[in-house]
């Protein structure tokens, strides 16, 4: 059985691509093709088994086109018997792929794609709803060609019912032995930040995400807490870190935020251990009432007590294991308000962290999630 993993907007190493499903199905398969876009002089240790058909990285729209077309063309020159692929822009290609190789296709939607169009700032306002109706109505069709869909949020899943194509969650756990901190590297670290209250947010950052706000709750925190520290880890984006710089000398912040544009997935976890508490500040969008941030269980394999934006995707996970306080996303006085109360209270904090701990051992790990994934590549197994 020939196993094909298709990216064309990720890393080779990306968390949901790599470091969960394909070191998963290293598990139940010898080998494992994974086709995924490298920068010029990029290398990755991938375990054995994993063999890397690298695509170009081309900047731009018509770059991405490229992209996508020579990713369909790996995945016809490979002939795989399952095609798993992670891309919105791909799908539309899936329908050709598999009628070139005859492979079965499987469509990892990472995200509720229509609704992400109604918060997109590449897409002037008033026509973001047509945008997210056309999108709606191509993935659906394309999904179609499709043996399998897997997606990270049951809202998600439940959204590619009129396919009529069998649907599993995979909810994006973390896979436990990632966020096990290296002692040194946490105690290297710390030396560098000695003496500060620090505030972690990781992962991809913009506007609704809450990037802005925590800079807003930063400047109302400072005169009553001097030795705060907002570590943004992950904030990449050339104009997004323009705009925040420029807030950030404007509000007097740069003795109080840190910004680290990347670091690898895998070396994530000691940069965690450093903080007092973990973000999910993000704006109640459509979009994000029915996404699942990965960080709410990245921070908890970490012990770090969460503070979270109340939305219906997240509060559930804070009811039902009690690690961190939820709050209203949108008031950067709550934001304030809520890190004060939990920084005065050493022994609530550790409870929150201990609670988190549990629910991941006990629940919300990617081993739980493999459980679903590998039986549903059997099935796929049949003609």
């Amino acid at each position: 059985m020939k196993i094909a993993v298709l990216t064309t907007g990720h890393r080779p190493d990306d968390d949901r691509v790599y470091y969960k499903e394909v070191l998963s199905l290293l598990a139940q398969y010898p080998t494992v093709d994974l086709v995924a876009p490298v920068k010029p002089g990029e290398t990755y240790d991938l375990k054995p088994g994993v063999v890397l058909h690298p695509l170009i990285r081309r900047p731009g729209l018509r770059g991405r086109l490229r992209t996508i077309f020579a990713a369909a063309a790996a995945a016809v020159r490979l002939k795989p018997d399952i095609c798993h692929f992670h891309d919105l822009d791909f799908v539309i290609l899936a329908p050709w792929v598999r009628w070139r190789t005859g492979a079965r296709m499987v469509y990892d939607a990472h995200e509720v794609y229509p609704e992400s169009m109604l918060i997109s700032p590449h897409i002037p306002a008033g026509l973001r709803p047509l945008a997210a109706w056309i999108v709606d109505r191509v993935e659906k069709a394309c999904a179609r060609a499709c043996s399998l869909i897997v997606t990270a949020d049951p809202p998600n899943s439940a959204s590619f019912a009129r396919t009529r194509v069998p649907a599993i969650t995979l909810f994006n756990y973390p896979r436990l032995s990632l966020f096990e901190p290296d002692p040194k590297k946490v105690d290297e670290l710390r030396r560098s930040f000695s003496g500060r209250r620090i505030l972690i947010y990781q992962g991809t950052m913009n506007r609704d995400r809450g990037l802005f706000h925590m800079l807003d709750g930063i400047r109302l925190l400072k005169p009553d807490i001097p030795d705060i520290l907002l570590l943004l880890v992950g904030l990449n984006d050339a104009r997004l870190r323009s705009e925040a710089d420029a807030q950030i000398r404007r509000d007097a912040l740069e003795e109080n935020v840190r910004i680290i544009p990347w670091v690898p997935h895998a070396d994530m976890a000691p940069y965690m251990a450093l903080a007092e508490i973990g973000l999910v500040p993000w704006q109640p969008s459509e979009k994000n009432k029915k996404n699942i941030p990965i960080k709410v269980f990245e921070y908890m394999a970490c012990g770090l007590p969460l503070l979270l934006a109340d939305l219906p995707s997240t509060a559930p996970y804070l009811a039902d294991s009690g690690a961190g306080a939820l709050y209203d996303s949108t008031d950067a006085a709550a934001f304030a308000r809520e890190v004060r109360r939990m920084l005065a209270d050493d022994d609530a904090r550790g409870r929150m962290a201990r609670a988190g701990r549990e629910a991941v051992a006990r629940q919300w790990n990617w081993m739980e999630m493999e459980k679903i994934m590998l039986p549903a590549y059997r099935k796929l197994e049949s003609p």
